[in-house]
């Protein structure tokens, strides 16, 4: 099913600039996409869905070619969107309100959906069926933070929605703008966003519509008092407003949303209303989402798999919302004193570079990543040290409101095509759009439920890879092993999230519905390339501890080949002196670049780089003199747990 058959609408910038051609070319290793030689000093993009059918003027989008070549260059249609079961579902119910409701009054609605659901692309399909019955003529997004401006222009450009980022009114040839609340701190800029609207019609989407919840005593912000003279309120409409939640939340009485339609709850307590709501159960059911594994580290450097149904408080399976102000610490020394401690955040951190290891080997060597979160700015810098210790530079990364410039390292974060791992504070709870996380290591003695369940979605979401593969990682959240920490995730999962309404899942490696087993790759249709065989009945020797799979074999990853191993070499003092690779002698010093052009050389895919590269490092530190084999050859891998 596509959005609609109205005019298509083609990307403003028809031109790729010189640094999009730059890093174009440099992607393709200075070589034409057509004849595979040289680039010329002078060279064409080509655009590959073409710009004339809607094809965008981004990076993606581009090869390179040498003008002679360049129509020789393949063209591709534009995909279609095809809806969701639940955005289909939400469609009629969201238009109908927006258009008038039952009762022809109400232009305002409200869907809950879980992180990851596609709200973004969901909000995009509405104002297209709405302006293509002229219902609208115009969006104006408003998120909270200028990451997020960036990220909503993009994914509406696969439905050919351009939004405008800097300003607040946009030029004639793109369809609305995106702005973010801080804008509503601005007089100038509220008149401005009132005065367009009145011109032509506009659709208002409230991302993430809790920011405009009043104080705790009923204090209007300048947000909430703005946003009510652009939009008006509930009972009073002034324009169509689409309200948009990861979760639904409830509150004070006094914290109402202008927006939004609530029921009383008794004791004070108001719940808001949706005109549809998607739960994270729903999803993960339907494999758009991954299940959670929740897994307590303690500081015996122990790891027990958390039952939801056991560590969760009474009643929580009732609960539906999340509480705006439920942040309080958990007044615990021991808890706080444990999580900075050296021994047990190099603890944590192993275990989480083990599991990202394990996961990129069941994705057959796509590149995975992991979150931290921090209990402060300077606890953040302390993992960071210790992370950057452990993987070097380029695979760390760290983000908190002392960083020069947190977006950008966000960004670089997000555009890294190697196994990363981000330390963070408070910086990604919201719209942090990064597929490849899959281990989330949750480090604060903060429990707020809505933080939480922001949290916890940053690790849910499906790659394309895993869509590919028909194989979705669990989403692995590493906590510390204490009471209400542990808690404090299971009554998110067991009542926000629905997860106990999931039927059972029995692990395929221990038969276990609760453990701590490790992602391992699928071995259906999976063969030794030596016996021919199916991995489970393999018999082959491992070059490594020269015992088969079946007879103990306990090698991680090990790679069973006749050929020879690929020999590195460490030698050193207490310090690194040199590298050499097969009696190859490196200069360069940083581990994982080193190995990286070896193992590849050896067959060696791309996921094993980090955990030799640790492996060496392990070496150097215990025998100033040692050797570590790695196999060359094979594609089949063996795991263990």
């Amino acid at each position: 099913m596509t959005i609609g058959t109205d005019e298509p609408r083609r990307d403003p910038r028809r031109l790729f600039t010189n640094t999009q051609k730059n890093h174009i070319a440099d992607r393709q290793h200075q070589q034409c996409h057509v004849c595979h030689g040289d680039l010329p000093k002078v060279f064409h993009v080509h655009h590959v869905v073409p710009w004339a059918d809607c094809g965008l003027t981004e990076e993606d989008n581009g090869v390179a070619v040498c003008p002679d070549c360049h129509r020789e260059a393949e063209v591709k249609t534009l995909p279609a969107f095809e809806p969701r079961t639940w955005q289909m579902e939400a469609m009629p119910k969201v238009l109908r309100q927006l258009r008038g409701g039952a009762t022809g009054v109400g232009e305002f609605a409200t869907v809950s959906a879980a992180p990851g659901a596609g709200k973004t692309l969901f909000a995009g399909w509405t104002f297209r069926n709405l302006a293509i019955t002229d219902d609208v003529e115009r969006v104006v997004v408003f998120v909270p933070n200028a990451h997020l401006r960036g990220q909503w222009a993009d994914v509406l450009k696969s439905l050919n929605i351009f939004l405008a980022t800097k300003g607040t009114t946009e030029k004639r040839s793109y369809d609305g703008v995106a702005l973010t609340y801080h804008a509503l701190n601005d007089p100038v800029q509220v008149q401005s966003i009132i005065d367009d609207a009145e011109d032509r019609p506009t659709l208002f989407i409230l991302d993430e519509v809790h920011h405009l919840a009043k104080g705790q005593q009923g204090e209007a912000s300048a947000w909430a008092v703005n946003i009510a003279r652009i939009v008006g309120s509930i009972d009073r409409p002034r324009h169509r407003v689409l309200n948009l939640s990861g979760t639904l939340f409830r509150s004070n009485r006094k914290e109402q949303i202008s927006t939004i339609s609530y029921v009383s709850r008794g004791g004070g307590q108001v719940e808001t209303v949706a005109d549809y709501a998607v739960t994270a159960a729903t999803l993960v059911a339907e494999g758009q989402l991954r299940h959670i594994k929740l897994l307590g580290f303690d500081a015996e450097m122990r790891v027990d798999p958390v039952d939801l149904a056991g560590s969760a408080h009474a009643g929580a399976e009732s609960i539906h919302a999340v509480d705006l102000d439920g942040d309080a610490p958990i007044n615990k020394r021991i808890l706080a004193e444990m999580i900075r401690t050296p021994r047990f955040i190099d603890g944590i951190l192993h275990e989480m570079m083990r599991r990202l290891g394990h996961a990129s080997t069941a994705l057959e060597g796509a590149p995975v990543k992991g979150l931290v979160i921090a209990d402060g700015i300077d606890h953040a810098n302390q993992i960071y040290a210790s992370l950057v210790n452990a993987v070097g530079p380029r695979a760390a990364f760290l983000a908190h409101g002392q960083v020069s410039s947190p977006e950008a390292e966000i960004e670089q974060f997000r555009q890294s095509r190697e196994q990363a791992i981000m330390v963070a504070v408070q910086k990604v709870t919201e719209g942090f759009d990064v597929p490849d996380i899959c281990v989330l290591t949750y480090l604060r003695t903060w429990r707020a439920p809505l933080f939480v369940n922001q949290m916890v979605g940053r690790a849910m979401r499906v790659t394309p890879r895993e869509r590919e593969m028909r194989y979705i990682l669990p989403a692995t959240v590493l906590v510390p092993n204490e009471t209400e920490i542990k808690a404090a995730f299971a009554d998110i999962l067991v009542g926000a999230m629905n997860m106990l309404s999931l039927p059972p899942d029995p692990c395929a490696s221990c038969g276990r519905e609760v453990c701590a087993c490790m992602p391992r790759p699928r071995a259906e249709n999976k063969t030794c390339s030596r016996c021919q065989l199916p991995w489970r009945w393999c018999q082959c020797t491992c070059g490594l501890c020269g015992k088969s799979r079946s007879t103990g074999c306990a090698c991680p990853r090990s790679r069973r080949s006749g050929q020879p191993p690929l020999t590195v070499e460490v030698t050193g003092d207490g310090e690194v002196v040199h590298v050499s690779i097969d009696g190859n002698e490196a200069v360069d010093l940083h581990l994982i670049e080193l190995v990286r052009g070896a193992a590849e050389r050896a067959g060696v895919p791309e996921v094993f780089v980090e955990q030799i590269a640790h492996g060496v490092q392990t070496t150097m530190k215990t025998d100033p003199m040692a050797y570590y084999t790695i196999l060359k050859g094979g594609d089949d891998r063996h795991d263990e747990e």
